[in-house]
Order: C-alpha cells, then sequence, then structure tokens
C-alpha cells in the first residue's frame, strides 16, 4: 500500500493507519484481561454455587421450604409434648461462629428434631452466600481497574498500566489458573504442541493474556499465537522503557534550541539540524546537533506472524551496549530514536 500510495495525504493516512492498529492492539489487550477477570471471578463463584445447590437440594428432599432470603421453614415434628406435636418454625443461618454456636444449641433443646437439621441447611446456604459475596467484593473492583484512558493515544504509561493490570488479575485468579493444565517444564515442541491442543479456547486466551512471556518462547505451538504474545511483551517491555525515559526527561531542564530543515549541499537531502537560541531572537547554528546524555537509541526486532520466535529488544544508553536474547535474523527491523 505504501509502494502504490505516495504524497502527503497516503504519508498521513499511512500514519493514522498505525495508530489504529495500536489502538486495536491495546484494546485486544484488554479486553484478554477482562476475560481472564470474568473467568476467574466465575470460577470462585461456582465454588460457591456448587455449595448452595448442595444444600437448597438437602432441605428440599427433607420437604422444608427453602426461602427466598435463605431462611428455612421446617414442618410440626416429633413426640408429643403436653399432647401436642412440637410445631414447626423457620430458621436463619449464621456465618459468625458465635452467633452459629447460639443458633445450634437453641435447636438442640428442640423438641422438634426438624429444627436442628433446618439450622445446619440455613448455616449451609449462609456460608455459600458469604463465599459468593466475597468473591464479588474480591473482583469488583479488580474489574473497574481495567479502564483505558479516553483518549484515542497509546502511550508508554498505557502499556506499564497493562502489565500492572495482568499482575492484578493473575494474583486474583491464582485459583482459576491453577486449574488449568500447566504446560511441561523444559518441554519438547511436540510436547509443548500436545499440551495446548488439551486447553479449551477459553483456556487458551487465558494463558496468554496471563502468560504472554511464557508463551513466546514456547517451541510447538502456533506461529501467530507465539507472535500474539511476542508483541504483548514487546509492547510493555518498550512501554516501560519510553516511560522510565519520560520520568528521567522531566527532572532535566529543557535545552533552549529551535529545530529546522536544512538541505545538504554535497548530496541535496533534506534534514533536519538543531539551532541554538540567542537573546537576540534568531537561532545560531551549533557546532553540532544538541545531544542530551539522556538520549537513548532502541532497537526492536519486531517479528512478523511467520516469525515470532525473532522479536529482539535492544538498548543503547552511551557506550554501554545491553541485549536481550540472541539475534536471529536482521530483518523486519524498526529503529526508534528517544529524546
Amino acid at each position: 500500500m505504501s509502494k502504490a500510495n505516495q504524497g502527503e495525504a497516503a504519508s498521513a493516512s499511512m500514519k493514522q493507519l498505525r495508530e489504529l492498529a495500536q489502538n486495536f492492539h491495546y484494546t485486544h489487550v484488554e479486553c484478554g484481561l477482562v476475560g481472564a477477570a470474568l473467568d476467574g471471578f466465575a470460577y470462585d463463584l461456582e465454588a460457591a454455587k456448587k455449595k448452595l445447590d448442595a444444600a437448597i437440594a438437602d432441605a428440599q428432599a427433607e420437604k422444608f421450604t427453602v426461602n427466598s432470603d435463605g431462611s428455612i421453614t421446617y414442618p410440626p415434628g416429633g413426640e408429643e409434648v403436653d399432647g401436642k406435636v412440637p410445631e414447626g418454625g423457620t430458621v436463619s443461618g449464621f456465618t459468625d461462629a458465635t452467633a452459629a454456636a447460639v443458633g445450634r444449641q437453641a435447636a438442640n433443646i428442640d423438641p422438634n428434631p426438624h429444627h436442628r437439621r433446618a439450622q445446619d441447611y440455613a448455616d449451609r446456604i449462609a456460608d455459600a452466600l458469604r463465599e459468593a459475596t466475597e468473591a464479588d467484593e474480591k473482583w469488583a473492583p479488580k474489574l473497574r481497574a481495567l479502564k483505558a484512558d479516553d483518549d484515542l493515544t497509546v502511550s508508554g504509561k498505557d502499556w506499564v498500566d497493562v502489565k500492572k493490570d495482568t499482575a492484578g488479575v493473575r494474583t486474583g485468579a491464582q485459583n482459576y489458573l491453577d486449574s488449568i493444565k500447566e504446560p511441561p517444564k523444559h518441554g519438547t515442541p511436540k510436547e509443548n504442541a500436545e499440551w495446548w491442543k488439551s486447553l479449551t479456547e477459553e483456556q487458551r486466551a487465558d494463558y496468554i493474556a496471563m502468560h504472554p512471556d511464557s508463551i513466546g518462547w514456547m517451541d510447538g505451538l502456533p506461529a501467530a499465537v507465539r507472535d500474539e504474545a511476542n508483541r504483548t511483551v514487546l509492547a510493555e517491555a518498550r512501554g516501560a522503557a519510553q516511560s522510565g525515559l519520560d520520568a528521567w526527561m522531566a527532572k532535566e531542564p529543557k535545552p533552549a534550541y529551535i529545530e529546522g530543515e536544512i538541505i545538504n549541499a554535497q548530496t541535496g537531502e533534506l534534514g533536519r539540524q538543531r539551532f541554538r537560541r540567542k537573546s537576540g531572537g534568531s537561532g545560531r547554528r551549533s557546532g553540532r546537533s544538541f545531544r542530551n546524555p539522556s538520549m537513548v537509541w532502541m532497537r526492536f526486532r519486531a517479528a512478523s506472524i511467520a516469525t515470532p520466535t525473532k522479536a529482539r529488544a535492544h538498548t543503547y544508553s552511551d557506550s554501554t551496549t545491553r541485549t536481550t536474547g540472541a539475534s536471529r535474523s536482521p530483518s523486519a527491523i524498526r529503529t526508534l530514536r528517544i529524546t
């Protein structure tokens, strides 16, 4: 597309498309986190629901009435006392240990044997509702935190927030994640592929959202899956570096210079040159372009879908060079200069 269309309009369109792609990628990752959080929430509620269903079924099996508020109504029963069958009644469950002990004591002295069993069912229902309430209270703030800024710019800070959100969801959904079959340790490509096939689509999506760094390194998984995970890790690392640099630069005094276009007399190429400001108003060309000591060069090897394992990040600062991973291919290199 870029070769077929040239000009200012085409360049502006390509810029907007790249920004739109970044927005879609960010939205895709955030939706993955929301999906994983909802699955974790559902898993916690499911445990409470099983307890609730079992208690209701047991109560109804004895012909007790389970009311909408969780209380249990039991019928008259037991041996006659003063010529009368002990009356029935309604009991509510307790989650407080002291209150539950008092309730059991009252049921034990009642000549109606239904009272004791009804109290037990009511306590079980109350305990199940307590667990469901705790799950709701745990997940409500985590889900509210999964929201983006109300703008169309995906900044480094946004990706830093994504990493924080991932850690928060991972901690809350630990019980759910533990229920998913773990990948083989130091698995071969064949073992990794078999593990991936054993997961449901929902579990695969959640594992990518929670462990993109692990998925990206696993040989044997589909290339598109590894590419998706690697791009997420790359975006998070790039965002963290950008945010750190922005914070550092904010503490530095801003240089007084202006920037303008110049034409190289020998090659005819158009370039940009920085000029020192003078108190008189016009700029003076400096001996060389302004170079702040904090200048950082970042080179990201962004892999295509076909080569997700080749995603690498290199950071150069002054004379120190640090490389993450071994370079495998010089193709698809994007260079970003941050000042």
